[in-house]
């Protein structure tokens, strides 16, 4: 392997060559004119040749002083291009979830973050579909669905909510449709958050009428986030993760005709490879997210 040039000394050649004086360079280097004639010195050694051409009047390139000058510049460049753009990357925080977690959760809380942790620049990626194993080259963290406590190897994750699901609508379809007892489902539009999703069915179980309401009809969505806009435009019934609504239900926005909730097998957790768990801006957004939502401590920490 070929002997590489010292770098200290490159960039002193640099500065001195830009500025076509030892001592100019030695001012914008914090070194001592003599400093910088010693480290010239080291580099004309090294390649065997003058760099330098030393008159009254300042320093002029000799020819291989001027073929080393530009791509030595240039590398140069580059290295502080790639510093910059690492410590921005640092500062970034990449958070991928789906659009209801995303819409409910963090947008209205994100300006807390940036409050507390203003280094930070928060880069929110949405998604339809869930998306494991993990894309490390895309996020830092995601909000994922998944059975509770099983996290695919190689990730660490807390769990923010337990899937707790509530029928709700608008006051405004009630005045039109009483909705007194849960058989009085028949008469209005379910709205269904999920595609391929059975959790009206099971809903309607425990609500003692399973066979009274036909769960096929309806109107099927791809979020709970287009199935909620839905239901607060009057248009039907849906079921909600109960703690994404908390201020439509205060407002009196939506309204919860029964008491019923169902718990499900499912819960969303936040997650990011194992490895990556003691990086600051990971710490500093699961701390948030956790002391936000009001996740319970206990919970955090599970891995694979």
């Amino acid at each position: 392997m070929a002997r590489q040039p010292p770098l200290n000394a490159l960039r002193v050649f640099l500065a001195a060559a830009a500025t076509r004086s030892f001592t100019r360079a030695g001012e914008q280097l914090f070194l001592t004119q003599g400093a910088v004639s010693r480290q010239v010195q080291t580099l004309e050694t090294f390649y065997g040749t003058p760099l330098f051409v030393r008159g009254r009047r300042g320093l002029t390139l000799t020819p291989e002083g001027e073929a080393l000058y530009a791509p030595v510049r240039d590398a140069f460049d580059r290295l502080q291009a790639a510093s910059e753009a690492l410590k921005r990357r640092q500062g970034d925080l990449r958070v991928r979830s789906p659009a209801t977690p995303a819409m409910r959760w963090l947008l209205p809380n994100l300006p807390s973050f940036q409050q507390l942790y203003p280094e930070y620049t928060v880069h929110l990626i949405t998604q339809l579909d869930p998306d494991l194993p993990f894309n490390r080259a895309e996020y830092d963290l995601a909000i994922v669905g998944l059975r509770d406590g099983e996290l695919p190897a190689g990730l660490a994750g807390e769990r923010i909510a337990q899937e707790e699901l509530v029928a709700v609508c608008a006051p405004a379809l009630l005045a039109r449709t009483p909705l007194k007892v849960p058989a009085d489902l028949a008469r209005h539009t379910l709205l269904h958050p999920w595609r391929g999703d059975d959790t009206w069915a099971r809903y309607l179980d425990k609500l003692g009428v399973a066979g009274e309401v036909d769960t096929a009809r309806g109107v099927t969505f791809d979020t709970q986030e287009y199935a909620l806009a839905a239901a607060l435009g009057g248009m039907g019934v849906t079921l909600a993760q109960r703690s994404m609504i908390a201020g439509e239900l205060s407002s009196g926005r939506l309204l919860m005709p029964f008491s019923e909730r169902l718990y499900t097998e499912w819960a969303y957790y936040l997650v990011y490879p194992r490895e990556n768990a003691g990086q600051p801006k990971l710490a500093a957004f699961r701390d948030w997210l956790l002391g936000v939502l009001g996740a319970p401590q206990a919970s955090a920490g599970l891995s694979v």
